[in-house]
């Protein structure tokens, strides 16, 4: 598969189940802005796959940003160990000031849920995903919508009762 070719199955999940069933009421304002960035992660040594993360934090120019781990995360748990490291990166680089991330993964698993409920399928993306967030950018977007709690209670009721 073709970096481009995982890039567009990204926007067309975004499009297609995030925007289209409002899984995050944020995402259609900069998607239709075309605001948001897509890295194809090509490294494969984790310590490479860290830098690079790093590299991607400071070079961030758009309202959010998905990097995309095509080939090097086909196990969940391995994806989640690496996730929980960049979130330490992000703490010991004092990003997380700044930004924070969310993880997405073919076989996204909810810690207490069963593998075939359907709110899994909130962080289940076509490929395994990081995604980065600028803090201020959600503050402003919290502060415009409002009651943010209700939003996953939300999703699985509504995912439930599709796809059940």
């Amino acid at each position: 598969m073709k970096n481009n070719q995982a890039i567009e199955d990204s926007k067309q999940w975004i499009d297609s189940f995030v925007i289209h069933h409002n899984i995050c009421p944020f995402a259609k304002r900069v998607f239709d802005a075309n605001r948001i960035g897509y890295f194809v992660e090509t490294q494969d040594s984790y310590e490479e796959l860290a830098l690079s993360f790093i590299s991607r934090i400071a070079k961030l120019e758009d309202d959010t940003a998905f990097v995309i781990y095509r080939t090097q995360f086909p196990d969940f748990l391995e994806f989640l160990d690496f996730y929980y490291a960049c979130e330490a990166i992000l703490e010991d680089g004092e990003y997380d000031a700044k930004y924070q991330i969310v993880a997405f993964h073919p076989s996204y698993l909810f810690e207490g849920e069963d593998a075939d409920d359907p709110s899994n399928l909130t962080n289940r993306s076509p490929h395994p995903m990081i995604h980065i967030l600028r803090r201020d950018h959600v503050e402003k977007a919290i502060d415009a919508y409002g009651n943010v709690d209700e939003i996953p209670t939300k999703n699985i009721n509504l995912l439930r009762s599709l796809y059940r």
